[in-house]
């Protein structure tokens, strides 16, 4: 297992990006976040705690945003990953790079691994330890693969030598099939001809192409730079926003030049002509490469596109992208920076991509020239041999539909030919061809089964991602519905009894409760018992009801108590929100006299554990901590900790009617420490020692109750007494410590003795009354005085 570590989160956006489906790893981290150097890409995400002391854990990467941005402005959140390496990753050694500070060494059976970099590298913040250096490209496009330490390490000397720009590609050695094979001869690495152009159209920079569409642009002639060689072809230009033109005739070319002239920094490959026509021809491979903004879509960015496949129709002049992108051109490709790659998109697809995908970092498009030939035919094929399937369910789901609003179609493998769009997922278009042509625009996705399990309520992201990882698979199901019975999927309330051990069901809904029901496995043994697309309302366990649960809060439940019998969930329609059980912010629960067969840890304290026949396990809610404790006199005390609410409950067992508070954890913050003191008491006084001691110069208070004191929950330490009555008449008030002290112990044997104690705040206190002639008392004010040792407790 990989090392971890636990990151606090500074509030506000990380500007770090995540991807993949089920455990989120890091995939990207913007040079000005301030987690630069901290995240390193291939992380993977464990948990996330939050300042409340929640911990989310098990989130998949949307659900992982969704909580970060829930919570951003959260300063005490923190994070913990798996320091795991990535399967791939990209770094740039920059132009005249003298000293990168890497340490490549032969490790892995002879393989190029980076061990370790210097204190003075400039990269180190990029770079991971333990990665095998698998492939390295110069700025002229040319490319080694598979080499050793000691060739990698002197291709990047003559590269720093001629000041080139060299791009590392890192891999993880440990998956396997993940490295390259050798390719590419270290002693050839000058042959191919970088050359970086000045601004200017071709005429202004001296340089000359042919002018024939049917071939790659060649060098004609070239008057100002040497470098570029008479005969040559041109494989790319590179622009330096990461645009890149690859196989242009020499015509097109020239166009681009001209177009990009006030462009400083463009760079033109120049390759062997043999080499060139060995595997390229404009018809096939005439590509250009833009890369789209973080942010926006196509509209944003000036595009128009138009036709299946989608084709640009138009571009304003005043786009970031004018001159980079022509009318005519067909997006062949569009491509996220996690590798997922969309093909031959329609207009409405395209579109819908670009939008969703907005604020993703390194995602680009292909485009092809107008005459280049698509080298798939498999959409073709798809149709026309399902053309008998269409028929056939085409004419089922017509039926369907008009008597019950509810379609269910048998999906064969291949692509759908469907527009998707919205949450839930709801179809806009139908192309041609598709199988699906019994369907409505509008209808919703209600349930997806593939082989791994079924889904329900899936948004367009999530429902296409699941579609495009079953595209092989035959006998696929989807349940459409009409919007007007949609409300009608699921009953109202349904009690479930979950046996011991796995069940087989997973949760969505990570970032906020209820837990909804994503997909019921076909092995599980609630499988036809629950439906996905309902909620869970609580869990009831040991006759206590767990509510407000999110996914990663239930699937932890769950697990915790997977050997337990007798566990129950109760599950309600989504759309009842008013209905579902809420946990109050607030409780208050009245405790019996005696032992409650509860244990309380944390802090602050929460009820853990229950006794078999525990008077409160049905009463204290999961999730509330105790917030304060009260007595039926008046006396409270908040801001506890679990050692000292024991202390409490144990001090006062016998007292009946004792009131704990208690608060939700997720919703409320824990009082600050205070003492509420009873405005006054009035005590019946046992003979003999009562366990007390009292300080006060002025007026006595009680300091300490020990722990034989027959005042045992009946006194609270820091009442003033008031006054001393002992029958007969004698009555004392306004007493020192020594004072009262003296008069308890003079009165030791008398029955029926009163002491009236008060709150050291009330503003009623007892005028002095401590009389010299008192027959109750042995002896005179003055007397007591005399015979009372000066120490500042005194003990009854």
């Amino acid at each position: 297992m990989a090392p971890s570590c636990t990151i606090p989160l500074p509030s506000g956006p990380l500007m770090v990006a995540f991807k993949g489906d089920d455990v989120p790893k890091v995939a990207f981290v913007q040079p000005g976040s301030p987690m630069y150097g901290k995240f390193k890409v291939g992380f993977t995400f464990v948990e996330l705690h939050l300042g409340t002391g929640a911990i989310m854990a098990g989130l998949d990467t949307s659900e992982l945003v969704q909580a970060l941005n829930d919570h951003r402005d959260d300063p005490k959140r923190r994070m913990k990953l798996e320091m795991s390496l990535p399967i791939e990753s990209t770094i740039i050694l920059q132009k005249g790079l003298q000293n990168h500070g890497l340490i490549i060494e032969d490790r892995f059976d002879n393989k190029a691994v980076l061990t370790r970099f210097t204190a003075d590298c400039p990269i180190k913040r990029e770079v991971r330890v333990g990665m095998v250096v698998d492939k390295v490209r110069f700025d002229d496009a040319y490319e080694i693969t598979g080499h050793s330490a000691s060739e990698i390490n002197d291709a990047l000397d003559a590269a720093a030598d001629t000041l080139s720009k060299c791009t590392l590609v890192l891999k993880d050695p440990s998956v396997p099939g993940n490295l390259s094979p050798r390719s590419g001869n270290t002693s050839s690495l000058r042959m191919n001809k970088g050359i970086e152009l000045p601004m200017g159209t071709c005429n202004e920079i001296g340089i000359k192409f042919n002018k024939d569409k049917s071939s790659l642009a060649e060098v004609v002639s070239s008057w100002d730079n040497d470098e570029i060689r008479p005969g040559y072809i041109v494989e790319t230009l590179f622009h330096p926003e990461g645009h890149e033109f690859n196989g242009f005739s020499g015509k097109d070319l020239t166009d681009c030049i001209d177009r990009t002239a006030d462009v400083s920094g463009r760079t033109i490959t120049l390759v062997n002509p043999m080499d060139a026509y060995k595997e390229q021809s404009l018809s096939k491979y005439a590509v250009t490469k833009i890369a789209l903004p973080v942010h926006g879509n196509l509209n944003d960015f000036g595009i128009a596109v138009s036709g299946s496949p989608a084709s640009v129709q138009r571009i304003n002049t005043m786009s970031s992208l004018s001159g980079l992108v022509l009318p005519g051109l067909r997006v062949q490709k569009c491509v996220l920076s996690d590798g997922t790659v969309f093909e031959d998109l329609d207009a409405y697809e395209l579109e819908e991509v670009i939008t969703e995908s907005s604020g993703t970092p390194g995602r680009y498009i292909l485009l092809l020239q107008s005459n280049s030939k698509s080298h798939s035919s498999t959409n073709n094929t798809n149709n026309n041999g399902s053309s008998g399937f269409v028929k056939q369910q085409q004419q089922q789901q017509q039926q369907q539909q008009q008597q019950s609003g509810i379609v269910e179609c048998t999906l064969p493998a291949g692509k759908l030919g469907v527009v998707f769009v919205g949450n839930p997922a709801r179809v806009v278009r139908i192309n041609p061809g598709s199988p699906l042509q019994g369907i409505q625009p509008n209808m919703i996705v209600d349930v997806l089964t593939v082989s791994n399990g079924t889904y329900y309520d899936l948004g367009t992201a999530e429902f296409t991602n699941v579609l495009k990882k079953s595209t092989l698979e035959e006998n696929r199901k989807i349940r459409f519905i009409t919007p007007k019975s949609s409300t009608q999927q699921v009953g109202s309330v349904t009690d479930v009894l979950l046996p011991v051990g796995k069940l087989g069901v997973t949760f969505r809904g990570s970032a906020a409760p209820p837990a909804i029901i994503k997909r019921v496995l076909e092995n599980s043994p609630l499988l036809h018992k629950v439906t996905p697309g309902v909620a869970v309302d609580t869990v009831t366990i040991k006759g206590r009801d767990y509510m407000q649960l999110n996914a990663t809060e239930l699937g932890q439940l769950l697990k915790d108590t997977s050997e337990i019998t007798g566990r129950t969930m109760k599950l309600r329609n989504i759309s009842d929100s008013s209905l579902f059980a809420k946990m109050p912010d607030e409780l208050e629960v009245v405790l019996p006299a005696g032992k409650l067969g509860c244990t309380f840890a944390g802090n602050p304290p929460m009820a853990k554990t229950f006794r078999t026949h525990s008077a409160l396990a049905s009463s204290i809610p999961p999730g509330m901590f105790v917030d304060r404790i009260k007595n039926k006199d008046g006396y409270s005390q908040s801001g506890m900790t679990t050692r000292e609410l024991v202390d409490l409950l144990n001090e006062y067992i016998e007292e009946d009617g004792r009131i704990l508070v208690l608060r939700n954890v997720k919703t409320q913050r824990p009082s600050e420490r205070e003492t509420v003191l009873p405005e006054e008491l009035c005590i019946t006084l046992p003979t003999g020692k009562l366990g007390v001691s009292f300080k006060g110069r002025r007026l006595a208070r009680i300091t300490r109750i020990h722990d034989e004191s027959k005042l045992t929950g009946h006194v609270y330490r820091g009442m003033i007494v008031d006054s001393i009555t002992v029958p007969g008449g004698s009555s004392f008030s306004g007493m020192t410590a020594k004072e009262a002290a003296k008069i308890l112990a003079d009165t030791k044997v008398v029955g029926g003795r009163t002491m009236v104690l008060k709150s050291p705040n009330s503003a009623y206190l007892s005028s002095r009354n401590v009389r010299s002639d008192d027959q109750s008392v042995g002896m005179s004010s003055q007397d007591m005085t005399a015979n009372f040792s000066t120490t500042q407790s005194i003990r009854m």
